[in-house]
């Protein structure tokens, strides 16, 4: 027995001099080299009446590598210590009593028959239950495979294993290790973890870390103490987020040009000019706001582009959505006639299997007391009243198109895609070559702003469990359908979809949807 335990704690420092055992500090982000087994600083305190030896009585007189407070096991119930390994009292009584202990020796070695590196590992477990105990950073080879064995042990020590793991997480949690942003190696660890003991909700956090830190995972230690199955879930869930980004790059790069062309969306002569001149407006204020448009060929957006975007077109979804309106056939209000916006941005989600958002119709503006222009002549030759000039118009157009907005909030109408769009708009008004009423303007500019906001939502949205979604610089909207690995997949999955600002998502990708004939007229009875 002393021959195989001096032999571990020797093996051990000679790790320590490769590098092979590691201390890892989350809360400073610091990972050192480590070889305190002999006696750790750290776990030896003055006040300590409790020396812990890595080695069974009478084996060694290495002496002891702990020195802690007995009264800390008592209060953590780890009483059941005493009985599964030798406990001396010395000095101050002459047998242990656990209610007036004086100095008690306590000798942890590893079970018989253990190999060098099966007895090792249980002297860094041991070591790490003390550092447990007292809020002390965790050492070993893999982060993830120490977290492991030290619940393990905690079930050993204490079989109870909802308070274990409770108490396993808040440590964890106190520590840093929860903190995966620009930290593959905590997300790899706390993946191995979560799927030892099937937490889902932690599981999902770490995958969706994993995933957006791909490129850096692939050469980290700690991806070897992950399962191949999930290493497979992993790379297919980057090749797939990473297809999606860069279809909704090259999307939002014309803005939404293959999208809401003649195929997807049927337009008159005059309401198609007019979609691209809203587009031309579009690239004019991002290369005013971003110097260039759109970005370079073949690159994919930064997620600060993403959210920045976000913010502009979810002002001005903010600005001009009609807070009455839903996806309902029965609560439509009474067609107005010229292009259907809920059947086309309905066969937009369709087609990208997008979780609608909440309000799909903008406020139109009121034209019914608007003349249409001069009345015909009567039978006996006179002429009634003129309609009103072209000024007057314009005037109306104007105050009708500022009626049909949510000016009352002022961060909304202030923000600077809003602004820029309302001198857009107003500005229409007074063009001769604009052939479509404001009202159908309105609507095709509409369906544009709405495709746009959904795809931005589906590259910056991260799935529910992800607890900190403003810190990464990379893409967290991984799917997450059907994970973690563990869940049983019913035999025929509903179609899932992808995120919303609002409507919690069903996240995954399906098969194409066809193309959808829009008619440019129709009423409720025609959806």
């Amino acid at each position: 027995m002393e021959t195989k335990n001096t032999t571990s704690i020797e093996s051990l420092r000679t790790r320590m001099r490769t590098g092979a055992v590691r201390r890892w500090d989350g809360r400073v982000r610091a990972v050192d080299a480590w070889d305190g087994l002999r006696r750790d600083p750290e776990l030896w305190f003055a006040n300590g009446n409790c020396y812990v030896h890595l080695y069974a009585r009478g084996q060694s007189r290495r002496g002891p590598s702990f020195r802690v407070p007995l009264r800390a096991l008592q209060d953590a119930r780890f009483d059941r210590i005493f009985s599964l390994f030798y406990a001396q009292a010395t000095k101050e009584v002459n047998s242990f009593n656990p209610t007036n202990p004086g100095v008690i020796e306590l000798f942890i070695p590893p079970p018989d028959n253990l190999t060098k590196d099966a007895a090792f590992a249980w002297h860094l477990t041991t070591r790490n239950f003390f550092a447990f105990l007292f809020g002390k950073p965790l050492v070993g080879s893999l982060l993830g495979r120490a977290m492991v064995d030290l619940q393990d042990r905690l079930q050993l020590l204490r079989p109870d294993a909802a308070r274990n793991q409770r108490e396993v997480m808040a440590y964890l949690e106190g520590m840093g290790y929860l903190e995966f942003v620009h930290c593959p190696e905590y997300a790899l660890a706390l993946l191995h973890y979560a799927e030892n003991f099937r937490i889902g909700d932690l599981w999902i956090d770490a995958f969706v870390h994993c995933v957006g830190m791909n490129d850096l995972i692939e050469s980290n230690s700690q991806l070897q103490a992950v399962s191949p199955g999930t290493r497979t879930l992993v790379a297919r869930a980057y090749a797939e987020m990473d297809l999606h980004l860069t279809g909704v790059t090259k999307a939002l790069s014309n803005f939404l040009e293959e999208d809401f062309g003649p195929t997807y969306l049927g337009l008159s002569h005059g309401a198609r000019a007019h979609l691209e001149r809203f587009r031309s407006f579009l690239h004019s204020f991002y290369v005013e706001k971003f110097g260039y448009w759109p970005p370079p060929a073949g690159s994919t957006f930064s997620k600060a582009l993403y959210r920045s975007m976000y913010f502009d077109f979810r002002s001005l979804y903010d600005y001009l959505v009609d807070l009455d309106s839903t996806d309902s056939l029965q609560d439509q209000k009474p067609a107005s006639g010229g292009i259907c916006v809920l059947q086309n941005v309905q066969a937009f989600d369709r087609r990208h299997h997008y979780v609608p958002l909440p309000h799909p119709n903008p406020l139109l503006p009121d034209t019914s007391d608007t003349p249409k222009g001069p009345a015909p002549r009567t039978l006996i030759g006179l002429r009634m009243p003129r309609g009103p000039s072209r000024s007057e118009r314009y005037v109306n157009a104007r105050d009708a198109l500022l009626a049909a907005a949510n000016s009352h909030d002022l961060a909304t109408a202030n923000a600077p895609l809003v602004k820029a769009y309302r001198r857009f708009e107003r500005d229409c008004t007074r063009q001769p070559e604009e052939k479509v009423s404001i009202a159908d303007a309105r609507k095709v500019r509409w369906i544009l702003i709405y495709g746009s906001l959904q795809m931005l939502v589906s590259v910056i949205r991260a799935p529910k469990e992800v607890r900190d979604t403003e810190s990464a610089s990379y893409p967290l909207c991984a799917l997450v359908a059907n994970l973690p690995p563990w869940l049983e997949v019913p035999d025929e999955p509903a179609t899932p979809l992808r995120s919303s600002p609002v409507v919690e998502p069903l996240e995954a990708p399906g098969p194409p949807v066809p193309a959808v004939a829009i008619q440019p007229d129709c009423d409720t009875e025609a959806f």
